[in-house]
């Protein structure tokens, strides 16, 4: 019987083998290895990302666009350069599954805003229009095309080392082995699967400020505790909170994510919040807008 790490191998480079039947054999893989962080990425992908912090490969740059009733999808120009930047850029949280199915798309592939910051941006239109993200199904298997390449570096990482799993099970010098392992498997600051302890806080060639973070969500947490941001706009505040304490938290902090948010931040309370509430939180925002 081939070893089931060989079998992993095969089926990540076998275009027939479908991205999510390779996903659950990798499962397999892990959990009987148990290998935390891959079952955790795994559940991820099968599952969606709600709730749990996001990959750096699923934060991707589409076109602003404005869904006209009569010509379909028309170019959205904003006022400058700065917010359409931050405007563009969305998170992906759809499962595997539902992501090749988009793929598919022959009409193009939409992320939509919130409610509050849609209706902020239909006001600002001569003609309202719903404002929408447009996405090419290109990007969209490219994030498909990135968790097969994550799945067949760990498996020949794994063929390197002699962890091989003959008769579909591992031995304990197996398992020991890759226990002293420590993958990162939803980071891309690389074109290889990170492999080691090293838990440093530069991405993209940008060292994340911690404390600096931290003091950002005292102040913004602040913020809301007083009440100074309400209705929608505070729930959008708080959503985008929770992503900057989910990356204060993580070994791994990355930077666009925290760029992107801080962003959408600075928006939200420049359009909904008043201009002292703005004016306290713009020099916590300023080292993560640029």
């Amino acid at each position: 019987m081939t070893a089931i790490v060989h079998q992993l191998v095969n089926m990540a480079t076998d275009p027939a083998v479908s991205t999510v039947d390779l996903l659950r054999k990798a499962l397999v893989v892990a959990r009987r290895l148990a290998v935390s962080e891959l079952v955790d990425w795994i559940d991820g992908e099968l599952n969606g990302y709600i709730g749990k912090e996001l990959p750096d490969y699923r934060l991707l740059r589409g076109q602003l666009k404005a869904l006209n009733p009569y010509n379909g999808p028309i170019p959205l120009m904003m006022p400058t350069a700065e917010s359409t930047e931050h405007l563009t850029w969305t998170r992906v949280f759809q499962s595997v599954p539902e992501l090749e199915q988009l793929a598919q798309s022959k009409h193009g592939v939409f992320s939509y805003f919130t409610a509050g910051m849609e209706q902020r941006l239909m006001q600002g239109m001569e003609v309202p229009m719903r404002p929408v993200i447009s996405l090419s199904t290109v990007q969209i298997h490219g994030i498909v095309e990135k968790v097969r390449s994550r799945i067949l570096e760990w498996a020949l990482d794994l063929e390197e080392r002699g962890v091989l799993g003959e008769g579909m099970t591992f031995t304990s010098q197996e398992k020991q082995m890759v226990q002293q392992l420590h993958y990162h498997f939803g980071d891309v600051s690389g074109s290889q699967i990170q492999i080691g302890s090293n838990s440093s806080n530069q991405i993209q060639n940008k060292t994340v400020n911690t404390d600096a973070l931290k003091a950002l969500i005292a102040v913004l947490q602040e913020a809301i505790d007083r009440g100074e941001v309400a209705g929608e706009p505070c729930e959008e505040l708080r959503s985008e909170l929770a992503t900057l304490q989910a990356q204060a938290v993580s070994p791994k902090p990355k930077w666009q994510v925290l760029k992107v948010t801080a962003n959408s931040i600075k928006s939200i309370l420049e359009n909904a919040a008043g201009g002292i509430v703005t004016a306290q939180a713009l020099p916590y925002l300023a080292p993560f807008l640029n």
